[in-house]
Parts: structure tokens; C-alpha cells; sequence
């Protein structure tokens, strides 16, 4: 028999059976820093980098898998490894699926927005584009979809599909010379972090780059790499002697090896410390540089590594417990994030950092039962074989009714997934909250330009009477209390587009530009532009924390470009537990305003909002972050007093 993919171990020679130890452990590890990370931020903020190893593990063993088959029998069954592929994934998405659906019908509201567009995203694995597509990356951290995590699956799925077909086509093309389609693999990794790098250049969004198959296949490359370096890692020699022959388990590259993937180890937690998501360039070099670290673990376990600390990697990794959650990791990853949402939509974004901790514990008890009585059966005997079993296994019960409950329920689940899409909103409250906004501000602004206009038509006289009361300060004060809003320029975000129409009824004559997921970054240009054409009034308004983390200086910036005699009103920001940057923002307003107290005043919505929620509910939508009417009014008040406080 003429082996596809030729290597330095012969077929005869080889352990047909071998399962890499330690594999196991380093998923579990992976998949912990993902459960973390969603789960208490604060303490992993660059947990994201669990995904990335998944994707150096699944490159790896997906190419070695292949590589084996090709070598030990002649060639590669592409249908069955698709098959396998299906039998390993379908059976806990649809559990899943069946479970969440219902689920979401019966919270309602918010929690079933675009679940339609989800579902198609999971039953055709490509969830990562259509969300690139919908550009939903704005409320997406606020109000959380349901099948969020699913865009990996997607990204993994993708690459299953194509690249076995690539591996076949190196094999009868390159034959014996099959190795050089290593090239391939680098220029793809190359590729795929210059296209990200000038996708983040050109100003694409962070989404884009991170959900991208083209942007984020540079871990699952590494791992297929790593594979035909090492080609015959799953069907090692079962002879030690053969092992010395076609390997150089000791030495210094092999010292190196070990030094490597011991450091390697060591240093993926306090990576996922030091490296969070925010870090400038954490997407993708970030992410790079932890799929490296993966590849460094890996190199160090494979069994041409015979020395005793490889041993020992090994060991520690296939430790019970490491491994028990390990074989478990794709249930953990399925279900923990859909649960943690439905926290979310039940107790509201600021919920208790330990009700995580029940979700920890529930999503580690469904992903069990899931294993053992859906995931294990189905692969172990397939879809028909599982259901043939099922079904004899009823039939022999006491209970006959079993089986009927078991469609029934599953038939009950599948109408009310589909009704849970049908009645699902257009919109959550919060981007409904901005819409209304928007349009309220709008009749405003029209009925203001109106009064204008029929003020400029009346007789000269008494429409320069009109024009000089009007902007006299006096007149504005009659209007709107102790604030002169002829003096007021506001910059703004979704929360200000929110708030914009209670703004323009406590203070008409304010100058207010808002935008959806305006930054610090985005508003920098506008205001310097503002301050350049003398457009920036007495008392100037910057409400931008709830997207932004404010770094040193571009407060500064923003003082700047203001009139020397203004003043400068900054809004400190407020929101769930997971959007840490505002916190971090509102200590450098802080900061700012002590080091500047002779011209800037601090609007303080962090304390105010924190403190009315304690005994009054309905000020936040479901995110959290962006107010209802009440929330509205209290918003206004709190930007009315600061203002005041500023034209004293």
C-alpha cells in the first residue's frame, strides 16, 4: 500500500491507537480563560486569548488527524471525516438550540432580538460573517445575543470544510514533496495578520478583524504547521529504538523545546492579565502572540519529547480533573455564555458578580449531561446507531410513555424556538430608547426652526425685539432656570441622542451633537473642529465615558481646543460590571477635574444614577447603560446642575 503522505515512521511501525496526552488539560485551560473572562472580567481581561488556543489546537489536530489517515491507509475519506465532524458538533447545538428557544420566549422582550438571524448563523456555521454583515457591534456588550460564542464554531467549521480539501490536493499534487505546502501555511499566516492589521488601519471595526475567518486564521495555521513539522505526532513508533531513529528526543534543540513549553505554560494566565482586549494592537498581535504560546505547550508534549520534564508536562496535563473538564470543553463553551446571558435579561446587567458562580456551577452540570447522554452516544455510534438505541431502550422501559414525552417535548421546543423568532422585537429598549431620541429631537429642532422663521417674517421691529430677547442671557435664564442654554455646546453619545429631547425641553437654545458609539477618539476631531470655527459656546459638555477608555492627554486635548474664558462640563459615565473601562475612564475624569478645578466641573451620573438605583427601578434599560424616561429626566437634572454650577 502506497502511503498519501509519506513520513520517516512506516505504517507497520507505527502506534495506530495513540492519543496524545495532555491535550486534554490544555483545553481545559482554554476554556476556563474563555468562562472566566465572560464571567468576571476584572480578573481575566484578556481571557479572550482561550479561544485563540482552541484554534492552535484544533489546527493541529485536525491536520495530524488527516496527516495520520493519509499515511496509514493510502488515503483520506473526506466524507467521513465531515461526517465525524458532524457527529462531534450538531448533537449539542441542537440540544442547545431547543433548550435556549423556549427559554428566550418565556423571559421575552429584549433577550429574542435577532435570534432569527442567530439561528441561521448556527445551522449554517457562519455566524461570524452574518454578524459582520449586520454590523451589530455596537449594542452587542450591552445587550448580549444569546449565540454570541457561536462565531468561533463558525470560523472552526469554515476552515473543516476547506481545508482537508487543500491537504488532499498537497498530497496528489506535491507527493513525496507534499511537506512543501508548509509555504502555503506561512504566507496564509502572514496574509491573514497583514489583512487584519490594514483592515484596523483603514478604520474597519474591531468586530470585522476579530470575527473574520480571513483576519483570524492565523491560530488554526499555526497548529496545521506545527503538524507537518511533525507529521507522525498522532502514530508515534511503538518501538523506543524506532523513536531515536527518525527523532532527537535529547539535545539542545530538544532542551530548548522543553525550556519553551514549560515558559509557554507558565505564561498564558498572566498573558491573559497582562494583554487585555482594550491593549492597542491586543487584535490581532494580542491574540498572535497567545496562539504562539499554545504552539510552544503543544511542541513540548509530542512523543518525540522523551525527556523527564516533557514527561512531566504531560502528566500534569493529563491530570483527572484538568482532563475531565477538557473532554468537556465544547459543552462548557456552548452553553456557559447563553446561560450568563439569560442571567442578564432576568437580573439585569449589574447583577451580582456571584450569581456567575451559579451559572459556573450549572453550566459545568449540563455540559456533563449533555456528554454523557447526547455527545458521547452520537459519536461513539452515530446518528442512526444513538437512535435505533434510544428507541430499544424505551421499548424495554416500564414506561412507555417515555419515548411520546421525548418527541412531544422536543416538538414543543422546535414551535416555540419558532415563535420566539416570529414575536421577537425589531430592537432592544436601549437602541429603541436612541431611535425615539433621535426622533423626538428631530420635532424639536424643526418646531425651534419654525418659531425661527416666523420670528424673521413678523415686522422688522418686532422680530429684532424677538432676536434681541432671545439672545439675551437674561431671556435664556427666564427660560430655563439658573442656565443661560444659549452659552451651552454638548458633545455627546447614544446616551445623549437618549436624553437629547428632555435636553432640548430644559435647554432650547443648546447646541447638542450626538452619535451612536461615539469615543473619546471620534469626538477629538469634531470638537478641535468646533473650537477652530468658534463653535464651542461658554460652557462646553463632553458626555462620552460610556465608550471610551480615556487615556492620558486627550482630556487635555480637549481643554485645548476650547476658548480660553469657556468651561468644560465633563459626564461621568455608568455601567455593568463588564464595561470596565468606565470605570477606569470616570477615575481620570476625576483626576482631570482636580488638576483643572479653575475650569472644569464634573456632571457626576456615575454617583447620581448609582444611588437612585438603589431605591428606584426602571431609570435603565436592559443594557444597563442607556436611560429610560425616568433615567432621562434624572440625566437632564444631572447635566442642568453641573452647567449651572459652571455659568456661576
Amino acid at each position: 500500500m502506497k502511503s498519501l503522505f509519506t513520513s520517516s515512521v512506516r505504517p507497520d511501525e507505527a502506534n495506530r491507537r495513540y492519543i496524545l496526552p495532555g491535550l486534554d488539560g490544555l483545553r481545559a485551560i482554554a476554556v476556563l480563560l474563555v468562562m472566566v473572562y465572560h464571567f468576571w472580567p476584572t480578573v481575566l481581561p484578556g481571557g479572550m486569548i482561550g479561544v485563540d488556543i482552541f484554534f492552535v489546537i484544533s489546527g493541529f489536530l485536525i491536520t495530524s488527524l488527516l496527516l495520520r489517515e493519509g499515511a496509514l491507509t493510502g488515503k483520506i475519506a473526506l466524507g467521513n471525516f465531515w461526517i465525524r465532524r458532524a457527529r462531534r458538533l450538531l448533537p449539542a447545538i441542537t440540544l442547545l438550540i431547543l433548550v435556549m428557544g423556549p427559554v428566550s420566549l418565556l423571559i421575552g422582550g429584549d433577550i429574542q432580538v435577532n435570534l432569527g438571524r442567530q439561528l441561521a448563523g448556527a445551522a449554517t456555521f457562519s455566524s461570524n460573517w452574518i454578524s459582520i454583515f449586520a454590523g451589530n457591534d455596537y449594542f452587542t456588550q450591552t445587550s448580549p445575543e444569546l449565540f454570541t460564542n457561536f462565531w468561533s464554531l463558525a470560523v472552526e467549521e469554515q476552515f473543516y470544510v476547506v481545508w482537508p480539501l487543500l491537504i488532499v490536493a498537497a498530497g496528489l499534487l506535491l507527493r513525496r514533496r507534499w511537506r512543501r505546502f508548509s509555504v502555503v501555511m506561512v504566507l496564509g499566516i502572514i496574509a491573514s495578520l497583514s489583512t487584519a492589521t490594514a483592515l484596523l488601519m483603514s478604520g474597519a471595526p474591531i468586530s470585522r478583524v476579530y470575527y473574520g475567518t480571513d483576519t483570524h486564521l492565523y491560530g488554526l495555521l499555526l497548529g496545521a504547521l506545527l503538524a507537518f513539522a511533525r507529521p507522525w505526532s498522532l502514530y508515534p513508533p511503538l518501538q523506543q529504538s524506532v523513536l531515536y531513529r527518525v527523532a532527537q528526543p535529547f539535545g539542545l534543540v530538544a532542551f530548548a523545546r522543553v525550556m519553551i513549553s514549560w515558559l509557554s505554560l507558565f505564561a498564558l494566565i498572566p498573558y491573559a492579565i497582562l494583554v487585555p482586549e482594550s491593549a492597542p494592537g491586543a487584535i490581532p498581535w494580542g491574540l498572535f502572540g497567545a496562539s504562539l504560546l499554545a504552539l510552544g505547550v503543544i511542541q513540548g508534549m509530542l512523543p518525540d519529547m522523551l525527556a523527564g520534564a516533557s514527561e512531566m508536562l504531560r502528566r500534569l496535563l493529563n491530570f483527572a480533573p484538568l482532563r475531565w473538564v477538557g473532554e468537556r470543553s465544547y459543552g462548557l463553551y456552548l452553553w456557559h455564555w447563553p446561560l450568563a446571558v439569560v442571567m442578564h435579561y432576568l437580573l439585569g446587567a449589574d447583577r451580582s458578580p456571584l450569581v456567575n458562580v451559579g451559572v459556573l456551577v450549572a453550566t459545568f452540570a449540563i455540559a456533563e449531561m449533555s456528554y454523557r447522554w447526547v455527545e458521547t452516544p452520537i459519536r461513539r455510534y452515530g446518528f442512526r446507531g444513538s437512535a435505533n438505541r434510544a428507541v430499544a431502550a424505551f421499548q424495554s422501559s416500564r414506561t412507555k410513555f417515555l419515548p411520546v414525552s421525548v418527541a412531544l417535548a422536543a416538538v414543543v421546543a422546535a414551535a416555540s424556538t419558532g415563535l420566539a423568532v416570529h414575536t421577537a422585537p425589531a430592537m432592544t429598549t436601549a437602541q429603541q430608547s436612541v431611535e425615539d431620541g433621535k426622533r423626538a429631537a428631530a420635532e424639536r429642532l424643526k418646531a425651534r426652526q419654525e418659531a425661527q422663521a416666523a420670528s424673521a417674517s413678523a415686522s422688522p421691529s418686532a422680530a429684532g425685539k424677538d432676536a434681541k430677547a432671545s439672545a439675551s442671557p437674561s431671556a435664556s435664564k427666564a427660560a430655563t432656570g439658573s442656565v443661560d442654554s444659549s452659552k451651552v455646546t454638548i458633545v455627546g453619545d447614544s446616551i445623549v441622542v437618549a436624553v437629547s429631547p428632555e435636553l432640548y425641553d430644559k435647554m432650547p437654545e443648546a447646541s447638542i451633537d450626538a452619535a451612536e458609539g461615539r469615543t473619546i477618539a471620534k469626538a477629538l476631531p469634531i470638537i478641535k473642529s468646533m473650537g477652530s470655527n468658534g463653535q464651542i459656546r461658554k460652557t462646553f459638555v463632553l458626555s462620552v465615558t460610556a465608550n471610551s477608555t480615556i487615556l492620558d492627554g486627550q482630556l487635555d486635548e480637549v481643554l485645548a481646543a476650547m476658548p480660553a474664558d469657556s468651561k468644560l462640563v465633563l459626564v461621568t459615565g455608568y455601567g455593568p460590571r463588564n464595561l470596565t473601562w468606565i470605570d477606569y475612564s470616570n477615575g481620570k475624569i476625576r483626576e482631570f477635574a482636580a488638576q483643572h478645578s479653575d475650569r472644569v466641573i464634573i456632571a457626576d451620573w456615575n454617583s447620581t444614577i448609582r444611588q437612585a438605583l438603589q431605591t428606584q427601578s426602571g431609570l435603565l434599560a436592559s443594557d444597563g447603560v442607556h436611560p429610560e424616561v425616568a433615567g432621562q429626566e434624572l440625566y437632564a437634572q444631572v447635566l442642568m446642575e453641573a452647567i449651572a454650577k459652571a455659568q456661576k
